[in-house]
């Protein structure tokens, strides 16, 4: 059906609704069984099943400033709301119908329009809804409860949410829902449910509550009036592939949710990409989350998640991950590259885990304000500062964070600021490389530790001696403006031993390539095989720790196309100029290119190739690789 026929259909719908009129109502405000009275709208009836009071006919205009054009809360007795045409509730906290509180209510034959929400259905019980229609630009359907009774209701599939059917499932167990096109979903207090293949767009997206067991995969949800997927109170289920985008609040959201797995869906375009609100040992993984203002969010004491292995990017991020009153939780393997802060760890932010991360071309790696925090293992390259520590105005806040391992390089103003109300924080075995510009290379001017169990930190620009080789530095480092002192510098860096963010994750092999003469070259490299190491690739590797990444292979599952609107690489965010040899998945040579450092060229090659080899600018002429060229990886050779 076209989209002007279906428009045609909502509207005829509408007229049928209030051809049935009376004639005009004020707004209808029931607060129990006591309001249900002639006065209130009521044509007929007594409140029994058999003999409902009945409400109908009437056309209600709420652009008085009411926020509900009927509300009815606190009944027991048996109420059908027929034919009623609702129109102006423009408030976004009312909506045209209410029913709170209540039981035992029918909306027949209903229409609401030029409002901003539909229907409101709040910690109510065995409410029904039938051919109504809804013409909203919110909350369509709206139904809350704090138990499974509470969403137990009978709303079928003759309604419709802006042109779009609404869809209400309730106490199923290994239900099918698949390959449809709705305006609204809501599965409550059901399991075993396979969600799939569901086109979930311009209305309410898809809402679960007391779900359990269950897979929610390959969904689309774009432009919904508040979040994308929605979970509240769900446990144990997979929400794996679905694609959100452009949603007014979050692309998913979980609520007191906890034990889910959240696996390579696209977050895209909302105002959050996920979040995570009192919700407890949820897995999140290889997921993509771009030009969301906050990409990852915890809060409201979210604990013991795992947040790993995800891509995080684009100009329009303010925050990849912000860690608000959330404990205990990891945030592990994930590559954020351009957005304004990486990692936000707030006041209650205690406990947490930021480790092995690949941050790039960015304002600050890690804002913190948080305590008790280990940050280990993460590559910060090309931020304005690497981490800072923001201002508290006199609070002591920020004690005994734990930095260690990680490599800061490329900062265009510091590599770490503290403030001065910072206590207790313990920063060694970090390697600070490069800085764009000299301003300082760290400003400490809190009270905090810079030696751990006689161990300090490289300092690129470290100029004192050691006399006795032992590569601790003789002379102290006096991290000003504080007094803080380095008691063990270290002298020199083995590029081997740097903790490099996501590619120390990657496996390190030894390929075998085999030149035209028959000379076979072995060739160390590190493999990069999931989405979020062929994302990061060399983004942000300094020049210093080459001689411990030698070359990358990114290996994909099967021959992916290349060309002008197929699979390319990419060089903005990296440092170095490198060649780049694909190969096909029987290891044949099918191109190669030299690529310079930052530029925005897409280098890809004509047909499909199954690997790419990078390896540091100049070695495709060194080793002598050419057209005649073949790959062996171990794995498959």
């Amino acid at each position: 059906m076209s989209r002007r026929v279906t428009v045609s259909l909502v509207v005829l719908l509408l007229g049928s609704v209030a051809a049935l009129a009376m004639g005009d109502h004020d707004p209808i405000t029931i607060l129990g069984n006591g309001d249900l009275t002639e006065e209130n709208g009521v044509v007929s009836g007594s409140g029994t099943e058999e003999d409902p009071y009945i409400i109908s006919g009437w056309e209600i205009d709420a652009s008085g400033g009411e926020l509900y054009g009927v509300k009815i809360e606190n009944t027991t007795a048996f109420v059908t709301l027929r034919a009623l045409v609702v129109t102006g509730a423009s408030s976004q906290k009312g909506a045209g119908i209410r029913i709170g509180f209540a039981t035992n209510v029918t909306l027949d034959s209903c229409a609401v329009s030029s409002s901003f929400n539909g229907v409101q259905i709040a910690s109510s019980t065995d409410i029904t809804m039938r051919s109504t229609v809804l013409y909203v630009v919110g909350h369509g359907l709206n139904v809350s409860g704090e138990s499974e009774a509470e969403y137990r209701h009978s709303i079928d599939p003759t309604n419709q949410l802006n042109s779009r059917p609404i869809r209400y499932v309730h106490g199923v167990d290994g239900a099918y829902i698949a390959d449809d096109e709705l305006a609204h979903l809501t599965v409550a207090a059901s399991r075993n449910v396979t969600i799939s293949g569901n086109d979930a767009s311009s209305g309410d997206g898809i809402h679960l509550a007391f779900v359990r067991d269950s897979t929610i995969e390959g969904n689309v949800a774009y432009r919904n009036s508040w979040d994308g997927i929605r979970l509240y109170r769900c446990e144990n289920n997979l929400l794996r592939d679905n694609e959100m985008g452009n949603n007014r609040r979050a692309a998913m959201s979980l609520l007191l949710s906890s034990g889910n797995r959240i696996l390579e869906n696209r977050f895209l375009a909302n105002d959050y990409g996920l979040i995570l609100t009192a919700a407890d040992d949820n897995h999140v993984e290889g997921n993509i989350a771009a030009a969301n203002p906050s990409g990852i969010e915890l809060s409201g004491g979210s604990t013991g998640n795992v947040v790993t292995k995800n891509i995080l990017y684009h100009g329009n991020t303010t925050f990849g991950v912000a860690i608000d009153q959330a404990t205990v939780n990891d945030v592990a393997e994930n590559v954020f590259v351009g957005c304004e802060t990486g990692v936000l760890l707030n006041p209650q932010a205690t406990y947490n885990r930021v480790t092995g991360n690949t941050f790039v071309g960015g304002a600050y790696a890690l804002q913190v304000v948080g305590s008790h925090n280990e940050i280990r293992g993460n590559l910060i390259s090309q931020m304005v500062d690497g981490v800072l520590f923001q201002a508290t105005f006199g609070t002591p806040v920020i004690r005994d964070n734990l930095f260690h391992g990680n490599v800061f390089t490329h900062s265009s103003h510091r590599h770490l600021t503290t403030n001065t109300d910072s206590s207790g924080n313990v920063f060694y075995g970090n390697a600070f490389l490069q800085l764009a510009s000299i301003a300082a290379w760290v400003y400490d001017a809190g009270s905090n530790v810079w030696t751990q169990g006689g161990a300090g930190n490289y300092w690129a620009d470290y100029s004192g001696d050691d006399v006795n080789g032992d590569g601790v530095g003789d002379d102290p480092v006096r991290v000003l403006p504080g007094g803080g002192m380095d008691d063990a510098p270290r002298v020199s860096l083995a590029p081997e031993s740097l903790q490099l963010g996501v590619l120390a994750s990657c496996d390190a092999v030894d390929l075998e390539l085999t030149l035209a003469d028959g000379t076979r070259i072995e060739q160390p490299a590190f493999i990069a095989d999931e989405a979020h190491e062929r994302f990061t690739g060399y983004r942000g590797i300094p020049e210093e720790a080459l001689e411990g990444v030698p070359a990358i292979l990114f290996a994909y599952e099967s021959e992916v196309e290349g060309g002008p609107t197929g699979s390319a690489f990419t060089m903005q965010t990296v440092l170095i100029d490198l060649d780049i040899v694909f190969f096909d998945a029987d290891g044949g040579y099918v191109g190669s290119a030299e690529m310079e450092a930052g530029s925005e060229t897409r280098y890809t090659v004509d047909g499909s190739f199954r690997y790419a080899l990078e390896l540091p600018g100049g070695s495709l002429e060194r080793l002598g690789i050419d057209a005649a060229t073949h790959l062996i990886v171990p794995e498959e050779g």
